[in-house]
């Protein structure tokens, strides 16, 4: 138990530094250093908490190991789409991937999911192409934000269709982490293809950090059905 508090402290005080240093990094005209440094942060936040589940022999590793990979690519796609919009996107994706298949560790994909996944991404993909405020450019842009609009649709459909049927912390934090990051990647895309609002990326970056620190967080409210 003193070893759980003491995790749950040093947990604390990371997000409390990301979040700290998110506030310098928009305020420093989005230094690139101090966005890897807090990136860096949540993962390194992750790694820990799934060392420690590891370690103590925790139920259910399998969604442990599948969503401490979700946050490290995320960290990844966070450096690559400073580089290249279509690698950062892909690597995002498969951090998606990842978080879609650790909360099908935590319940077995449902009806009610696709239903809830779908309808987001019906949503989306009606924006993405009927949007007239949107610019893409290449053109092909809004092909890569279809394809992972559909990625990141499943992954708060299930999210949220596990919080439905089993409502606890663990399922809400879950379930809140997923949502901050789809808004996240929709103030991105406001960002990057509407351009209009200086509000937009601070949106995007001031949703993003906060749900990669309680996806990590979310592990030590696991518990066995």
């Amino acid at each position: 138990m003193k070893k759980n508090k003491i995790l749950f402290i040093i947990n604390i005080v990371i997000i409390a530094a990301v979040l700290i240093l998110n506030y310098f990094y928009q305020s420093n005209n989005f230094d690139f250093t101090l966005k890897c440094i807090c990136s860096g942060g949540f993962a390194a936040l992750g790694i820990l908490n799934f060392l420690y589940m590891l370690k103590t022999k925790q139920d259910n590793i399998p969604f442990h190991l599948t969503l401490c990979l979700g946050i490290f690519f995320a960290m990844l796609g966070d450096i690559m789409i400073k580089f290249s919009f279509v690698a950062g996107a892909a690597v995002f994706a498969v951090g998606h991937i990842f978080f879609f298949v650790a909360y099908c560790f935590l319940q077995k994909i449902r009806k009610a999911d696709i239903i809830i996944g779908g309808g987001i991404f019906l949503a989306g993909t009606l924006f993405l192409i009927l949007c007239p405020l949107l610019e893409f450019d290449p053109t092909f842009f809004r092909i890569v934000c279809i394809v992972y609009a559909l990625v990141i649709s499943m992954m708060l459909g299930k999210a949220v269709g596990n919080f439905i049927r089993k409502k606890n912390i663990f399922t809400f934090l879950l379930a809140i982490a997923s949502f901050l990051f789809f808004f996240s990647d929709l103030m991105l895309v406001f960002d990057w293809f509407i351009g209009l609002w200086s509000w937009t990326d601070h949106a995007c970056m001031g949703t993003y950090y906060p749900s990669l620190c309680i996806s990590a967080i979310a592990m030590l409210f696991y518990k066995k059905d």
